[in-house]
């Protein structure tokens, strides 16, 4: 008499498309992980993203993979050992362990192959995954009792399914290894502020030196954290510049260089305690509190920039709680001054502004009711009517290449949360999208400045809905490129 084999749950039966299913679920993991480091990772091992598994990177790329076909092989002899029953359960818990690794290390995506951009699609990826991987589950479970007919059907599409799912991995990671020629590209210096949001920079013009203050740099579990350390940048590193008077931590604040008086100045913004109205002066070496008293209204989310035909410094909107202030104020060296428009001006916030010294005017770019852009010359703000324009944003950033005479617009997010990640050139009043094979990664609230020493638009950090980047990258377009 023929004796069949027992199909009982303690007998050492494991469903071979489970165990491929596993496999693939924590190939995608691992590659997941490399796609989405910052670029610089793949010159400085170090510089990784803080989620779930990402201390297996430290030790570099070629050793992180040979962790992961020795963690494979573990896990194969491990499943041929056990029966059925256990070994359904430890595939489970792998499916689930490395779906919920996999959802972190990508937030929207895989970033050198496609980025989802808006809010809900992004919240939604997540879950889509898991999804996908319950509905497989069930059909490797249930493939016993199916027809044979419909098994070999299923195994006909799946195989070549899973097979281009993993080349088109591998092609992440090796594009993530390897981009292509590119006017961003990333720079990895041996110094870093640190992940940063919505923190504020000035040129100091006359020393060289970019000086960073300010922003958000990781949620504590309990409340976001305020940093109240102070950077230089001189075209090669970042410095730390400790001293003993400083601001408060803050958010949404406003600095500029003072050509005239040679000084960066820092006004407003935002923390725990309120709305802020102190203004800040530094030297290079101290913070100096100066005019306690006299300062316009408290506000977060204005801008500031040098004039030079007036030679002084210009704030401009902003908000007061939830209100937008259409207003803009002057500041002398000792004291400021209420500036007149001769028309209504629009109630700006969350909108970048920069001094087109070729054109003699101030520019912004808004998004919401005010999407655009818009031109202050004189005492009179316009929005030009142009054909062409990125779409309207808010928290982007826009920089002036006084050596290209050109205006340079970058990321920010409109009212739908949605995020960019495109870069539009402004030319006297023509804007032109640039073509970019690579760039940063989708997002907002970054600082960016124009750096004399490199001759090059440089962005630093920013955010992808509450995630914050620490990354730093630097656009250098030909010379004559308009």
């Amino acid at each position: 008499m023929e004796i069949k084999p027992s199909t009982r749950m303690d007998q050492p039966i494991e469903p071979q498309g489970l165990v491929y299913l596993v496999f693939i679920v924590i190939l995608t993991h691992a590659a997941a992980l490399l796609m989405n480091q910052p670029a610089a990772y793949w010159q400085n091992p170090n510089s990784v993203n803080e989620v779930p598994f990402s201390f297996l990177l430290r030790a570099g790329p070629i050793v992180y993979l040979m962790l992961v076909v020795v963690y494979l092989s573990l896990i194969w002899r491990l499943l041929s050992r056990m029966n059925a029953l256990t070994a359904l359960a430890a595939s489970t818990s792998l499916l689930l362990i490395h779906l919920v690794g996999f959802s972190k290390a990508t937030i929207c995506g895989f970033y050198p192959l496609y980025e989802v951009h808006g809010l809900t699609g992004c919240y939604a990826y997540r879950y889509i995954p898991l999804v996908v991987e319950v509905i497989l589950l069930g059909l490797v479970l249930v493939g016993g009792h199916l027809p044979r007919q419909f098994v070999t059907w299923g195994k006909r599409v799946l195989l070549p399914l899973a097979v281009i799912w993993l080349l088109l991995m591998g092609y992440g990671v090796l594009r993530a290894a390897f981009p292509p020629a590119s006017p961003w590209k990333p720079l990895i210096p041996a110094h870093s502020p640190g992940p940063r949001s919505l923190s504020a920079i000035a040129y100091d013009t006359k020393r060289n030196r970019a000086v960073l203050f300010g922003g958000l740099t990781n949620w504590n579990g309990k409340e976001w954290v305020y940093d109240t350390s102070t950077w230089e940048w001189d075209g090669r590193d970042w410095t730390e510049i400790k001293t003993s008077v400083t601001p408060a931590g803050r958010i949404l604040h406003a600095m500029a260089y003072d050509e005239k008086l040679g000084k960066v100045i820092l006004y407003g913004g935002q923390n725990t305690s309120g709305n802020l109205a102190d203004l800040w002066e530094w030297d290079g070496t101290t913070w100096h509190r100066l005019c306690p008293v006299c300062n316009p209204a408290a506000r977060f989310s204005h801008k500031m920039i040098y004039d030079p035909q007036r030679e002084q410094l210009v704030i401009y909107g902003g908000q007061d709680v939830k209100v937008g202030l259409p207003e803009a104020w002057t500041w002398d060296g000792k004291s400021w001054t209420y500036f007149q428009f001769s028309e209504s001006s629009p109630a700006a916030y969350n909108a970048p502004l920069i001094y087109d010294t070729a054109g003699e005017r101030m520019i912004s770019f808004m998004g919401r009711d005010w999407a655009g852009t818009w031109i202050w010359q004189a005492d009179l703000w316009q929005k030009p009517n142009w054909t062409v324009q990125p779409p309207g944003r808010d928290e982007a950033t826009l920089v002036y290449d006084p050596m290209r005479n050109i205006s340079i617009l970058f990321g920010g997010t409109n009212e739908n949360r949605y995020l960019y990640d495109d870069t539009w050139i402004l030319h006297q009043d023509t804007w032109t999208q640039v073509y970019t094979p690579n760039s940063p990664p989708q997002r907002s609230k970054a600082i960016a400045f124009y750096d004399p020493v490199r001759q090059s638009m440089i962005l630093y950090g920013g955010e992808v809905y509450g995630s914050i980047y620490s990354d730093m990258w630097e656009l250098k377009l030909p010379q004559g490129e308009q």
